[in-house]
């Protein structure tokens, strides 16, 4: 299951993540030392992921000071503001010019089901809704914050099978 599982990463150019309840664990408690470390372990899988060959970004509902912050030093791709998170990433699709069988896309809830549906690869946290974990590819072994340097890693190993 894990080979066949790491060859559906083969052709992702555009690795997408929730923020909340997948990026950021459900217990975050907002301070200045938490939101230095989030910033800086997001930083680092962009770095990671761009040595790869691939882009990162952040798809959120929120416009808030947390994401303004995270536009201003994540290093990241990030769209924010809406509700229609499709409309965001059919718009960041057309100007990077990728086809949505080449995005992959983590979500937890209600709000991430259509675009799940809609990317190429799609996964789910452990701790993400039951709902959603039934119409995403796989469920990942990880709980919500802490899933970044699995997807990291199976993308690494689909690059060992070219």
């Amino acid at each position: 299951m894990k080979s066949e599982l790491v060859k559906r990463f083969v052709g992702i150019k555009l690795f997408l993540f929730d923020l909340e309840g997948v990026l950021i664990p459900k217990s975050f408690v907002v301070s200045p030392e938490s939101l230095a470390g989030l910033i800086k372990k997001l930083h680092s899988g962009c770095e990671e992921l761009k040595k790869l060959g691939a882009m990162f970004g952040i798809v959120t509902s929120r416009n808030d000071e947390l994401v303004s912050r995270l536009k201003e030093e994540g290093g990241c791709i990030l769209v924010s503001a809406s509700l229609d998170k499709v409309q965001m990433v059919n718009d960041l699709s057309g100007k990077l010019n990728i086809d949505y069988k080449n995005i992959f896309y983590i979500g937890d809830d209600m709000l991430d089901i259509p675009l799940l549906q809609k990317c190429g690869l799609s996964s789910s946290p452990k701790d993400g809704r039951r709902e959603v974990k039934r119409v995403v590819t796989f469920t990942a072994k990880n709980n919500s914050g802490e899933v970044l340097q699995e997807i990291i890693d199976y993308f690494k190993e689909s690059k060992k099978m070219n």
